[in-house]
């Protein structure tokens, strides 16, 4: 529903404005400008990565925004803009969380009708999932291993499950193993426990993994990814290592990656970055994936119920309750998965 903006002329803006420290700040509704698009937020979502990290930065020298993804309505358009127009139901990229945000026509993606706003709030990472398939040349039926059971491993796993792989999900918490239990994968194993081999064994049999995503960003994710590589496995990292290795780790990985014999030399692991696929196709691009595309894909695909987006979501807070979340997540907080703030009454 389009808001008369004449009489409402300010929002609310959350912005870190120091180390754990979140500000909210009431300033003036964007007016779009040229090839811009305002939205009116419906629900923004938290990332357990980047948000947290700016929120844990201690270097913090000036106010920072909190950007993700979120949903919403389109409110007005600028100059120019084809893809939307006002009425429209969109997912939104970048997006502070704010009642209101002007984007760029690039970053909004219009719903299916049969699409839920809050739904679409976490449909960016499944989109970014179907090009780490991509990029790790997954094939049919193979079978993919997803490390670390957060936000971004808990996308990747149902869209890989949607591409009919056999999903084997792995975590060390036992709380997100729990949840990822909720999402009807092939298989989900606890790291660290006593009989974990055996239950990988028993999933994985004598070919072992074709691909493994690495979505936790922790060294011993990784290190679990490259041990459990056989013969050409395709090892995809979607996972961001924000700190070095301990000394340790880094000798243990050196041995199995490039000692003889070398996990990397001797059998063939390929070690691949996955960002996403490229906003225009060109050459040598292999495939015709877009960035877009890819999105359309996952919207429609969640659309038709082939993709439960909402079992992603493990809370629904209001929008003054973005400091509490981002601090329960520094502290380790495991039960908080994907985090979504309804601007309903903001």
């Amino acid at each position: 529903m389009v808001q008369p903006l004449e009489r409402i002329q300010r929002m609310k803006h959350y912005y870190i404005s120091s180390y754990r420290q979140i500000e909210e700040v009431d300033e003036p509704i964007p007016t779009p400008g040229a090839g811009e698009v305002l939205v009116k937020v419906a629900y923004s979502a938290l990332s357990p990565g980047s948000n947290v990290s700016g929120y844990l930065n201690q270097n913090r020298q000036q106010r920072g925004e909190l950007l993700y993804m979120a949903s919403g309505i389109v409110q007005a358009i600028g100059a120019g803009v084809q893809r939307v127009a006002p009425g429209d139901a969109v997912a939104v990229l970048n997006c502070g969380h704010q009642a209101y945000a002007c984007v760029a026509e690039d970053a909004v993606h219009r719903l299916p009708s049969a699409l839920t706003l809050r739904e679409a709030s976490l449909s960016y990472l499944c989109s970014w999932s179907v090009s780490a398939l991509h990029l790790g040349q997954y094939a049919a039926a193979e079978t993919v291993v997803v490390v670390g059971q957060g936000l971004v491993g808990t996308s990747a796993a149902l869209v890989a499950d949607l591409m009919g792989a056999r999903v084997l999900a792995l975590d060390s918490a036992a709380e997100r193993v729990a949840f990822a239990q909720t999402l009807g994968l092939g298989a989900v194993v606890q790291v660290g426990t006593t009989n974990t081999a055996e239950q990988m064994a028993a999933f994985l049999g004598e070919t072992g993994p074709d691909l493994i995503l690495e979505t936790s960003g922790s060294w011993h994710g990784f290190r679990q990814a490259v041990e459990l590589a056989r013969d050409y496995t395709r090892l995809a990292i979607m996972g961001i290592y924000r700190q070095p290795p301990p000394s340790e780790l880094g000798l243990d990985l050196h041995q199995l990656l490039y000692r003889t014999p070398s996990k990397f030399h001797y059998q063939r692991l390929q070690i691949i970055g996955c960002g996403s696929d490229p906003d225009e196709v060109a050459y040598p691009n292999p495939h015709l994936a877009t960035r877009r595309r890819n999105y359309a894909y996952v919207l429609e695909q969640a659309a038709r119920g082939r993709l439960p987006l909402d079992k992603l979501i493990t809370h629904t807070l209001p929008p003054q309750e973005i400091g509490q979340a981002l601090a329960a997540l520094a502290d380790g907080n495991k039960q908080m998965v994907g985090v979504v703030f309804d601007w309903s009454n903001a």
